[in-house]
């Protein structure tokens, strides 16, 4: 028989950041899981490489939202710049921290963004950061690095919603596979934490498996100490997973990225199509 133990007791939480204000937004809710979990928080500042390359060409400039002329973009007024950005992180990191007794640490790479960030996720039990940074024009699109992470990233990645929002009724999707029952273990651990309702999203692969599969779903929940409510999905795609998400609001959704629909483009698509954070769950 399968152990009723959570996918991953995380202790290691990367939170990667730029100076937008969605990234401040997912850094408490990071720092809040992180106390949760008694874990260790790193906040992570990449250098972007490519924009040091720029600096090198005469005719780039820099453009405000505010003015249309620019300025000439020179390598020690960007360098400066990112200094104070990264000071300026390193001190809100620890500062959110420090409010609730987590253990914390900050560090500065610099080199191509998505690189960065997945080379060091791949080192971390959970990944957390938002879907869309720093671009203003990009609406619920993912950013880059986070379609990195999408196609890429192992292991558990925390991809939060334009409001930063880590919230119930938190929804996870079972199919009866020990992926999926490892991520139902992740999401009731987090549910009874955080003090929050649970929906299960239940996609049988054939009729004859669906009861034996409530019957499973039923006694971890009880072991657990916990209650949950039930939705059945008539069909594992990202059309039946997007209704039966759309039916139980803007909870985080936790989803094992097993089904060909949980991958690659489909999985993009899926996400963007969400107003929900999603907490992907994949082996290591």
């Amino acid at each position: 028989m399968k152990q009723d133990k959570p996918f991953a007791e995380f202790r290691r939480v990367l939170v990667p950041l730029d100076a937008s204000e969605h990234s401040l937004g997912v850094l408490k809710a990071a720092v809040e899981l992180a106390a949760a979990q008694e874990a260790e928080l790193e906040g992570l500042f990449v250098e972007d490489a490519d924009l040091f390359r720029l600096c090198e060409f005469p005719m780039a400039r820099e453009v405000s939202f505010w003015g249309t002329l620019g300025r000439s973009l020179k390598r020690s007024e960007t360098e400066r710049q990112m200094r104070i950005a990264a000071s300026r992180l390193k001190r809100t990191l620890e500062d959110m921290a420090g409010g609730y007794n987590v253990p914390c640490k900050f560090r500065v790479m610099r080199g191509g963004v998505s690189k960065k960030v997945l080379d060091a996720s791949n080192e971390a039990d959970l990944t957390i950061m938002g879907r869309i940074g720093w671009s203003k024009h990009l609406g619920r699109r993912m950013g880059t690095t986070a379609q990195a992470l999408v196609r890429q990233g192992r292991g558990l990645i925390l991809l939060m919603d334009k409001e930063a929002r880590f919230q119930p009724p938190l929804q996870v999707l079972y199919t009866g596979s020990s992926l999926s029952e490892a991520t139902l273990l992740l999401a009731l651990e987090l549910s009874r934490k955080r003090g929050f309702s649970l929906v299960i999203l239940m996609a049988a692969n054939a009729p004859a498996t669906l009861e034996d599969m409530q019957d499973r779903v039923q006694s971890i929940v009880s072991r657990q100490g916990a209650s949950a409510g039930f939705y059945l999905l008539r069909e594992l795609d990202s059309q039946g997973i997007k209704k039966a998400v759309a039916a139980h609001g803007t909870g985080t959704l936790f989803l094992p990225c097993e089904d060909p629909c949980l991958y690659g483009d489909s999985l993009q698509h899926l996400i963007n199509s969400l107003d929900n954070s999603v907490f992907l769950v994949r082996e290591k």
